[in-house]
């Protein structure tokens, strides 16, 4: 009788934190495969073993290889966005809250799971086109507490006049460093960007 209660338990309806679980294990065991043998040479088969899921329970979140490759970029922007809506804007120097937020994109790059994904994401895009313009809204809702700051920093006119998305995104590339970011991302060259795009903002800060 003992044995009978987690079984029946096992056979219910999983609870939220089991099934974010099993999300999460499926996103990494999808994602390790996809990295290791490219798209093609992935089978959902693999990736149900590799998450010690059923092939059942896969096919019912994900119909489809590509769905779930999808899935992992998508899941990719949004493993950053607690980073940036930790950072404090109140009340503080324009030149500190910016650095705050090029610390926060450090350390979203440097996330392994964000940082996999996304190399995935660039490898198949070819493959998905649709991912570009997918990964491009993503990541500027997880980077909308920066936005959202320059915006009211342009209206307390503090800011000059510029649009506070792109100045958003150049910041980000600045601190990231494009495709010499992605080929040198020691701790010392990414001090080295996060000084050289804040200095370039100073700039455009209006005293108070």
């Amino acid at each position: 009788m003992m044995n009978a209660r987690p079984e029946a338990r096992r056979r219910g309806r999983p609870t939220a934190d089991e099934s974010q679980m099993r999300e999460q294990a499926i996103m990494e065991a999808a994602a390790a495969l996809f990295e290791q043998q490219g798209f093609a040479g992935v089978t959902m088969a693999e990736v149900a073993r590799r998450a010690r899921i059923s092939k059942t329970t896969l096919y019912a979140r994900y119909p489809d290889k590509p769905t779930l490759f999808r899935a992992i970029c998508s899941y990719a922007c949004r493993v950053p966005a607690h980073r940036f809506a930790e950072v404090a804007t109140k009340g503080r120097e324009p030149e500190d809250v910016l650095a705050d937020f090029a610390v926060a994109i450090v350390e979203a790059t440097a996330d392994p799971a964000a940082d996999r994904f996304l190399r995935l994401a660039i490898f198949e895009a070819r493959r998905f086109p649709e991912l570009a313009e997918q990964i491009l809204l993503e990541s500027r809702a997880v980077a909308a507490p920066l936005i959202v700051w320059l915006e009211g920093l342009a209206r307390d006119g503090r800011l000059s006049g510029h649009d506070p998305a792109l100045l958003a995104r150049q910041f980000g590339a600045l601190v990231t460093g494009g495709h010499d970011g992605l080929l040198q991302c020691s701790a010392q060259e990414s001090g080295k960007r996060i000084a050289a795009a804040t200095a370039l903002f100073r700039p455009l800060f209006r005293p108070q």
